[in-house]
């Protein structure tokens, strides 16, 4: 007969969120990676969240995670009052700071357009896939045969037109 040890789910939770961010800080250290290893914790439990045999450390974490989350604005107090007290090299740092962030910015958008797009090509293919001999054969669209205006790689793509 065992004698497991019970916990209550919120300081399981608190567990399964503190092992994932040892486990990321271990990783960064050992690895030497430029990635903070608080990250690869977050990635870890995002990971275990997905993969399908470990999806129950999430929802051990669940009852811990829930009320953080409630309180996240608080989280934000400490690291906001370090950008306080760092003013003077903030200001002599500006146009640096600008353009990585101006730059990281545009990049992102850069990359979330093309990623909507191929998601979009890739929507159309499986509903041609899907519709088999029987379906109607597609409309030709100003963007070519099988295209609806209002979405590819058109001009109204370009120029950020939405989705009909």
């Amino acid at each position: 007969m065992s004698r497991a040890v019970l916990l209550p789910p919120v300081l399981l939770g608190l567990v399964v969120l503190l092992l994932a961010q040892m486990a990321g800080l271990a990783a960064a250290a050992l690895l030497d990676l430029p990635v903070p290893g608080v990250v690869l914790g977050i990635v870890l439990l995002a990971l275990l969240g997905i993969l399908r045999p470990t999806r129950g450390v999430l929802r051990a974490a669940e009852p811990a995670a829930t009320p953080l989350l409630a309180h996240l604005q608080l989280l934000f107090v400490p690291p906001g009052v370090g950008i306080l007290l760092e003013l003077d090299t903030l200001a002599a740092n500006a146009l640096p700071l600008a353009l990585a962030v101006g730059g990281s910015f545009l990049l992102a958008l850069v990359i979330s357009g093309l990623m909507l797009q191929a998601l979009l090509r890739r929507q159309d293919r499986r509903r041609g896939e899907a519709g088999g001999p029987d379906a109607p054969p597609p409309a030709d669209g100003a963007d070519g045969p099988g295209r609806s205006p209002g979405h590819g790689s058109g001009p109204s793509a370009a120029a950020g037109g939405a989705r009909a």
